[in-house]
């Protein structure tokens, strides 16, 4: 194993560097104490996988492991590199190095008979690394969205059988949760630094270590903590939160459809109700919903219900419906298109965007791919457009990273807010071509649209029935 050469700082090991892992390490390493020194060592882990290696030579050549324009992150982790205070691995036993570990392993969502499940073993796993390599008095604090009752189900037993087997008092346990709420993009480290954060403790002692870790790293003099009575709570926080939103988003989109019909603006409405401060968050009409967290979130109460508190028939209509009427929307989207392209088969169509949030690279769960599978169903011939990706497995294709001659396309569906689109200048791109624009985002000014029609092409927006 490498050394880490600072030996004087705190030994911090994020396990699990993906797009929240490798975050969480560049905010832990600008951490200064009030004299302005560092206050971490940092250790990332990661599996021995391909794309866990690849992480992994990224951060140790001092690089984050993805895409991202948000230079202090970048700066950050390029910065714990050149000082020898990051390494980042797949051998465990680096976590007998560490006096605080942040867990950010990922657990997924899978289907067994029409319901939902999670699949633990690998979880678990990692868990049991942890107890047989931890020193007695880490500090551990689980990032990971978990089902509601994990830390205590799950976590909290491996860890005492763990250190039951090296004959370590179980008092010695120092568990926490704080979930993380981090958004790639523009803002990718201030998200975590300067943000809301909710956590909990085993014990009075974990949650109160816990408090001083995050107190390091975070701005609490205008993001204050707050903490919860226990760990199943602050775990059942980041999902009612999540489930929340992914309602918000599933609600609209009923009203969506009947503003399409009768011809008015839902944007406008909405707007309007956003001037009231207790409505102030309600969402709007859009392409879809993807990425990592408000696809599956929401299932996890019920599983959770089921799989960890063996109550049986709890159900949670809303949270789910609010899922699967987002997975949806791509669909939507086609119908709403067709009903002006009229036939799909061999039709051109190009879509701007790929990813599942603007000024990101991930592809994970976008709505994109949705879109692009149904449509290539239909017989549609389909190109896609994203200054941020390169090429996309699913589909084995190359995506455009420069905007194509319009002539050969029929229709162009915007569906991602990258800059890049905000800033194109769609009125001379398509002239006056007689294509089918279809702004599935609201993401152009009024404006444009009304200049893209009066040259002679037909605009559709999602949510609008005005056009």
């Amino acid at each position: 194993m490498k050394k880490i050469i600072k030996t004087e700082l705190i030994n911090i090991c994020i396990q699990g560097l993906g797009y929240v892992g490798a975050a969480t390490i560049a905010a832990v390493a600008r951490a200064k104490d009030n004299k302005g020194n560092p206050i971490y060592n940092v250790i990332g882990l990661d599996i021995n996988n391909k794309s866990g290696r690849q992480r992994i030579d990224s951060i140790n050549r001092g690089h984050f492991p993805f895409q991202a324009q948000d230079q202090e992150l970048l700066k950050s982790i390029k910065n714990a590199h050149k000082e020898k205070r990051l390494i980042a691995s797949y051998d465990v036993r680096y976590i007998k190095k560490a006096d605080i570990i942040v867990i950010n392993i990922p657990l997924d969502v899978n289907w067994k008979n029409k319901l939902p499940y999670v699949k633990f073993d690998n979880f678990d796993k990692a868990i049991v690394d942890i107890g047989n390599n931890m020193k007695a008095d880490a500090l551990i604090i689980v990032e990971t969205t978990v089902p509601p009752g994990t830390c205590e189900k799950r976590i909290l037993p491996i860890l005492l059988n763990c250190f039951d087997k090296r004959k370590i008092s179980s008092k010695k346990i120092n568990l926490s949760h704080s979930y993380e709420r981090v958004m790639p993009g523009p803002d990718y480290l201030d998200s975590i630094i300067n943000n809301w954060r909710v956590y909990s403790g085993y014990t009075n002692k974990s949650a109160n270590l816990c408090k001083k870790f995050l107190s390091t790293i975070i701005n609490i003099n205008k993001y204050p903590l707050t903490k919860l009575s226990s760990l199943t709570s602050s775990e059942m926080a980041k999902i009612m939160e999540n489930s929340y939103r992914a309602v918000n988003i599933a609600f609209i989109e009923e009203w969506a459809r009947f503003s399409e019909k009768i011809g008015i603006n839902s944007f406008e409405i909405i707007n309007s109700i956003r001037k009231r401060p207790t409505h102030n968050n309600i969402r709007q009409p859009g392409f879809g919903v993807g990425g990592y967290c408000l696809t599956k979130d929401p299932y996890f109460a019920s599983l959770s219900a089921r799989q960890l508190f063996n109550i049986k028939n709890l159900k949670f209509p809303f949270s789910e419906l609010g899922v699967s009427t987002n997975d949806k929307m791509p669909i939507e989207n086609i119908k709403i298109l067709k009903k002006v392209i009229k036939t799909f088969k061999n039709k051109n169509i190009l879509l701007l965007g790929a990813t599942y949030r603007s000024e990101v690279d991930d592809l994970r769960n976008s709505p994109s791919e949705t879109f692009v599978s149904e449509i290539l169903k239909l017989g549609a011939k389909v190109d896609i457009h994203d200054p941020y990706v390169k090429k996309w497995d699913v589909f084995k294709m190359k995506i455009l990273n420069s905007m194509p001659e319009i002539n050969k396309y029929d229709a162009v569906v915007l569906a991602v807010s990258h800059k890049f689109y905000t800033n194109f200048k769609f009125i001379e791109w398509i002239g006056n071509k007689g294509i089918i624009f279809m702004d599935a985002n609201n993401i152009l000014a009024e404006k444009v649209y009304n200049k893209i029609k009066k040259n002679g092409n037909k605009v559709i927006v999602t949510g609008r029935g005005d056009l």
